[in-house]
């Protein structure tokens, strides 16, 4: 059932999914370096909404990134889960540069949520350099792939990559994510900003 935890390329395309990670806040951090951007958190819809609210905008957006990043694996190409990744990391130096580079606001809104938020986006793009890997292996183009059910592979590959990592470890980790930013992450900023 957890047989993508012992894929041989699993730690590699985990480190490349890092390496993107970090590229993608890097990015962000050298764009937003020259801004003068005059966005403040006090200001932010996340003051006006509920935690439940907040809450459901989380769970059900990483939900379908998710999703669509492993579904769309299995067309082979590898550009997505790259883009995906890399945004991610984008947003990440984004909010770094809005907290002001201070380490204590960042340890206090980005940590909690985001120490199993990142650890589930590296987990989402190994997989799916997992999945393109496995089809390039069986030499079926997308369409082929698609219509030919009866392949054994193919079936195993859906299976073990794609449907049993999302639901026994992608839903409750981004279930258990949605929870954390949108109390702890949250009710920190709010202190922290004095709101």
């Amino acid at each position: 059932m957890f047989e993508i935890l012992d894929h041989p390329k699993l730690p590699f395309y985990l480190l490349i999914s890092f390496l993107i990670l970090l590229s993608g806040c890097i990015i962000a951090l050298l764009l937003n370096a020259s801004s003068n951007s005059t966005f403040t958190f006090a200001t932010s819809s996340v003051f006006t909404m509920t935690t439940l609210q907040i809450f459901e905008t989380i769970f059900i957006k990483n939900l379908i990134a998710t999703f669509f990043i492993l579904s769309i694996s299995i067309f082979g190409i590898r550009l997505l889960p790259i883009l995906f990744i890399g945004y991610n990391g984008y947003m990440l130096g984004t909010i770094i540069f809005l907290l002001h580079y201070n380490p204590v606001f960042i340890f206090a809104t980005i940590f909690p949520h985001g120490y199993c938020e990142f650890s589930l986006i590296l987990f989402t793009g190994a997989c799916s350099f997992t999945i393109i890997h496995e089809i390039h292996k069986t030499g079926l183009n997308a369409y082929t792939l698609l219509t030919k059910h009866n392949n054994s592979h193919i079936k195993y590959i859906l299976k073990n990559y794609l449907f049993y990592p999302y639901l026994l470890i992608i839903i409750p980790g981004v279930f258990i994510a949605a929870i954390i930013e949108a109390t702890f992450s949250l009710w920190n900023l709010k202190i922290l900003l004095g709101a």
